[in-house]
């Protein structure tokens, strides 16, 4: 008689299998004896975690290494067609809005990626443009939402491009397509895409700021290797801070103003500077401006982005990937 699993047991595998994908996505491919090295499991749970995964798919058994006097080894790696991830994100206002896609597969190798006009300037072109993908990308099981604006519980709450304003936008597209959806702020996403590209490992903070075109400035934080969201998701407006709320200085010097605050707040290692009118030259100006308010030691280090589409489309795959795996090994 099979005995059931308790629920202790049951996600104990589940964590099992979870840090087994993680490391052999990290690693690229391994031998079982190389993740159980690295993850700190036995070799027989590692095996017994791969063989699950092989037979389902998500892994993909490779050769055999060359013998060294005993049963050779066999190597392992994810399987990049198990699915694939729409990373798609709405940019702009009202007057002016562009949507901007990427398809990743599930190892994140980027697939395919585009833009277009976000014309008309309605929810079903946003609803018109997923299904189109989903057409030409049938194995895309995962959706990630990025917005100019604030989501909390699902709901989006203030947004640049106010169609979104009020919508519960992961569950509907979720119930549209039938695939896992997150949506989420567009700075949360880029600083982790960021991060993920130029940062990982690194327990400093990590700030990103960005100043669209026609909109005040926002802004992203990793610290500790985790997205600053705040109770509310209200961190990173930095829009409402006093020199901005009495109207909207010159550039370069709200730009400078913003990154003094931030380095008195959490005093980031290092801070993306990016913008529609941004230039790499306005760099050397607004650290010039911070110097009258901060002592030059504290001052982060600046890195100018002269676009933030690849930062974002990674931020979006990258944590909704996460999420998704999350979701499927211990959602009941």
């Amino acid at each position: 008689m099979n005995t059931p699993l308790s629920r202790t047991t049951r996600e104990m595998k589940k964590s099992n299998i979870a840090l087994v994908i993680g490391m052999l996505k990290s690693l690229g491919t391994a031998t079982k004896g190389e993740l159980a090295q690295q993850t700190g499991l036995s070799s027989a749970t590692c095996g017994a975690v791969l063989n699950e995964l092989t037979l389902t798919g998500e892994v993909l058994a490779l050769e055999f290494e060359a013998s060294r006097g005993g049963r050779p080894a066999q190597r392992y790696a994810c399987n990049p067609d198990f699915f694939s991830v729409l990373s798609l994100y709405a940019a702009g206002s009202d007057a002016r809005a562009e949507l901007v896609w990427a398809v990743s597969s599930a190892t994140g190798n980027l697939l395919d990626q585009g833009e277009m006009p976000f014309l008309p300037l309605m929810v079903e072109t946003f609803d018109t443009l997923i299904a189109s993908l989903l057409a030409k990308y049938p194995g895309v099981r995962v959706i990630g939402i990025g917005l100019p604006g604030v989501v909390v519980d699902d709901v989006v709450g203030y947004c640049d491009i106010s169609l979104f304003s009020g919508l519960p936008i992961a569950a509907r597209t979720a119930r549209q397509t039938g695939c896992f959806t997150q949506a989420g702020n567009d700075l949360n996403y880029t600083v982790w895409g960021f991060y993920r590209s130029s940062c990982a490992g690194v327990s400093a903070p990590v700030a990103y700021l960005y100043k669209p075109d026609v909109h005040y400035p926002g802004c992203g934080m990793v610290i500790d290797g985790k997205v600053l969201t705040g109770v509310s998701n209200f961190a990173g407006e930095v829009l409402h801070l006093p020199f901005n709320v009495e109207g909207e200085p010159p550039l370069v010097e709200g730009m400078a103003k913003t990154l003094v605050s931030l380095t008195a707040l959490i005093n980031p290692r290092t801070v993306a500077v990016a913008g529609d009118n941004i230039r790499a030259d306005h760099l050397p100006e607004m650290r010039e401006i911070c110097l009258r308010y901060v002592p030059e030691k504290h001052l982060p280090e600046l890195i100018y982005r002269d676009s933030i589409r690849q930062d974002y489309l990674q931020g979006i795959a990258d944590r909704t990937l996460q999420q998704y795996n999350y979701h499927r090994l211990y959602a009941e």
